[in-house]
């Protein structure tokens, strides 16, 4: 990219056109690589952002807090038109950017917008807050749309209303940024590990501009950016797991509850982070009082798993009851009805020191000597092992205690965090695995089908696909109508709605035809009772057998939804695999 020229805000909505035409991952790449070599350095983060959908990094959770009906308010200001007939014309047409782009086909714009003004005038919309902070936000919306040109106003306000679908995830964009500014793909996995420890694509593009690979290579974890979790593998068999692990573990037991990351920064502020880098410290205010009188160091990030827990008995409790304090409202009495704990399992980051690379043995230390543990702050129940029957011993202790199973985690030289990688260097040994008749997934919901009989006007049954990460899709791997409840079904209709796609979405490989489209947002957890070859399937195609997908019989949602979850964190097609050899080794029940 040329240094500072700069940007017309329609180069980024031509290069979202183009994207959403093309599909295969070599032709988005080329795309967006294009788009890049058009960016200059100063505004590459930017860029890169409004390439995710965002106008900040996803952690920041920005919201711009603009509804369809305020949207199109804005557009009927800009175009003089009436807000009845501009609703009127978003109805027929069904989707509000196209219905944007034909109203102002008329009037022949020559571009005008930068980049730098859109994005600065989205983030003081974003800030607008208290009273008449509506009548500005709807302000500052309706003076960009009065100078965007047809195609801008399309890609602004699919922006602003979380709508813009591209198709492309953050790692098709780490590829682009690696053709252009990385010499290619020798320079990919430096991005990626540096993405896997700041969750801030802009952070990175900023750092690679201006100090070459060798500078994103030296960037550290730092408190206040959430680090993407180290992820686990999965085996049935204690023998097996101490085989990958190299004879010894340290197996701690899963508990079942919410997996949480607790930033103090220099300033004394905590916050805690999801899976999905949401921030949830307002709906666990007891959580950050417990971590505020018993957690050391100064800055540190620590990663635990809150869970429902009765202190005073040292009772242990469902997922579900923990799943409710994730609701937004009521939380002071929330906090009484479901008191919670939690149970830290790792340090990344500790007074300015990136802890990431240090043996896991050397972390849980470091750990122990950062906490002063109390009823409800604890830590993990862990133990070294190098006996099968041992660990076997210990699986039933923990399902005893309440928990799920044992998290067996490599204590070897090399058992670093692993940020955002699904390695062998963690095992999960869980009761559902163990036998090929309780095996539980999380899939994405792609697709619905309409219900008949009593469930006429509500979906009947759901289209799951698993994440196959290496291709960045999502690819069918069964139709789920079972184990719904009448609530469930009303509750599935309003969860899918905001994720409605008009066609099969660009990351969704799939032979069905459901009745509705989804893009891969919402995640269920599934029974099933066993994986079988499959022709009309696609996860893992050709990958266990020619010409055979895998697919679930008798699958059943449990009642658990994941929304600690996204989507391309559900069960991958290599772990599906993994899971159908491994059922074929054991004897059922094994």
């Amino acid at each position: 990219g040329s240094k500072g020229a700069p940007v017309e805000y329609l180069t980024v909505a031509e290069a979202y056109r183009d994207l959403e035409a093309v599909s295969g991952r070599l032709a988005l790449i080329d795309r967006l690589a294009t788009l890049v070599e058009q960016t200059p350095d100063k505004l590459l983060p930017v860029v890169c952002y409004l390439c995710q959908g965002q106008i900040a990094p996803e952690f920041a959770g920005i919201d711009l807090g603009l509804a369809e009906k305020m949207a199109i308010r804005a557009l009927a200001a800009a175009t003089g038109a009436e807000v009845t007939q501009v609703a009127a014309r978003v109805r027929e047409i069904g989707d509000l950017g196209q219905a944007a782009e034909l109203l102002l086909a008329a009037e022949d714009r020559a571009a005008s917008l930068e980049v730098a003004e859109v994005v600065r005038t989205l983030h003081a919309i974003a800030a607008a807050e208290g009273t008449g902070s509506q009548g500005r936000k709807l302000e500052l919306m309706s003076r960009l749309l009065g100078r965007a040109t047809p195609l801008e106003a399309r890609y602004l306000l699919r922006l602003v209303t979380g709508n813009l679908r591209l198709g492309i995830g953050t790692p098709t964009i780490l590829d682009a940024l690696a053709r252009v500014h990385a010499g290619g793909k020798a320079g990919r996995p430096v991005l990626e590990r540096a993405y896997n420890i700041c969750c801030d694509l802009g952070k990175v593009a900023a750092t690679l501009v201006s100090g070459g690979l060798e500078a994103v290579a030296e960037l550290k974890v730092q408190p206040g950016n959430p680090v993407r979790s180290m992820l686990a593998q999965r085996l049935a068999q204690a023998p097996e797991i101490l085989a990958k692990l190299g004879g010894e573990c340290s197996a701690e037991y899963k508990y079942d509850g919410v997996r949480v990351q607790a930033h103090r920064t220099a300033d004394g502020h905590i916050e805690l982070y999801t899976r999905r880098l949401e921030t949830i410290s307002d709906q666990f205010p007891d959580v950050v009082e417990m971590l505020a009188a018993g957690l050391g160091p100064r800055e540190a990030i620590c990663e635990g798993e809150v869970v429902a827990y009765d202190a005073a008995s040292g009772e242990l409790r469902p997922f579900g009851e923990v799943m409710l304090r994730r609701r937004k409202h009521g939380i002071d009495q929330a906090v009484k009805d479901v008191p919670v704990g939690m149970f830290c399992f790792d340090l990344l980051y500790a007074d300015g020191e990136d802890l990431t690379r240090l043996p896991y043995p050397e972390r849980r230390a470091r750990l122990t000597a950062a906490l002063t543990l109390s009823p409800r702050l604890r830590m993990t129940d862990a133990a070294e092992v190098t006996d099968a029957d041992v660990l076997e011993a210990r699986f039933a202790q923990a399902l005893d205690y309440g928990c799920e199973g044992l998290m067996c985690k490599s204590v070897g030289p090399d058992s670093g965090y692993k940020a955002g990688a699904r390695g062998w260097q963690w095992i999960k040994l869980k009761r559902d695995y163990r036998s090929e008749l309780s095996d539980t997934v999380d899939l994405a919901v792609v697709g619905a089908f309409a219900g008949r009989g009593r469930r006429t006007g509500l979906y009947g049954a759901v289209l799951l696909a698993a994440y196959d990460a290496d291709a960045d899709l999502f690819r069918a791997v069964t139709k789920c109508g079972a184990g719904f409840t009448d609530a469930d079904l009303v509750s599935l209709s309003e969860r899918l709605k905001p994720f409605e796609a008009a066609g099969k979405p660009a990351r969704v490989d799939a032979r069905q035809s459901p009745d509705v489209w989804f893009e891969p947002g919402l995640v269920l957890e599934i029974l099933s009772a066993e994986l079988t070859l499959s022709p009309n399937y696609t996860a893992a195609w050709g990958q266990v057998e020619d010409d055979s997908g895998l697919a679930m019989r008798f699958p059943r949602f449990t009642g658990r939804w994941r929304d600690d979850k996204s989507a391309e964190d559900a069960t991958t097609t290599r772990e599906l695999i993994e899971l159908f050899l491994g059922a074929r080794r054991t004897p059922a029940g094994g």
